[in-house]
């Protein structure tokens, strides 16, 4: 599947970061209103390009006017924070799913999925068996999202310094993914 019509997928670089911590800070802020200090609603750009251009891939959708809408970042190995909370970041062969981020007025177009898809394929393609995510508990429709996706609850944990515990949720690359509505859905590298 090719980005969606009237979007570019590209590389994040560095030159992105403050418009990136930007769209985080305006995609994250439903959550931060509901009192879950996700990372992603505050941070400042050091972390912005310490979390997209370290470790892995980071992906940005970008519109015709050179706008971020999404973003997606792969993480392997998994950071230090996660392997210090659970043992299912130490198991060999698994990515981290990190900020997955929609523009806010462009959300219900799908484009969330796209980006799970960018990533998986980016995994399978580095002989990735699995995915894995940390999502705040109480914002479920977040994790019901990931479900649909085929993500599974499998620990939780707290961060320091959050509001909430998060669930660890954990995706098998050996399956056919699933799109939302139930069908095969294969992208393209």
């Amino acid at each position: 599947m090719d980005a969606p019509e009237d979007l570019v997928l590209r590389p994040v670089t560095p030159d992105d970061v403050p418009a990136l911590t930007r769209l985080l800070h305006d995609a994250y802020a439903d959550l931060a209103a509901r009192g879950l200090n996700f990372t992603g609603a505050t941070q400042d750009e050091a972390t912005t390009a310490r979390r997209s251009l370290g470790v892995g891939a980071s992906w940005v959708l970008v519109d015709a006017a050179g706008g971020l809408a999404g973003t997606i970042t792969a993480t392997s190995p998994p950071g230090r924070g996660i392997k210090a909370l659970t043992d299912l970041a130490l198991e060999p062969d698994r990515v981290w799913l990190n900020q997955l981020a929609v523009r806010p007025d462009l959300r219900a177009r799908g484009l969330a999925t796209y980006l799970w898809g960018v990533l998986r394929e980016w995994s399978l393609a580095r002989g990735m068996r699995s995915v894995g995510l940390d999502t705040a508990e109480p914002a479920a429709p977040l994790r019901a999202m990931y479900r649909r996706w085929g993500f599974v609850d499998a620990d939780v944990v707290q961060w320091p310094g959050k509001t909430y515990r998060s669930v660890v949720m954990l995706h098998s690359l050996e399956r056919a993914p699933r799109g939302t509505d139930g069908e095969t859905a294969r992208l393209a590298s």
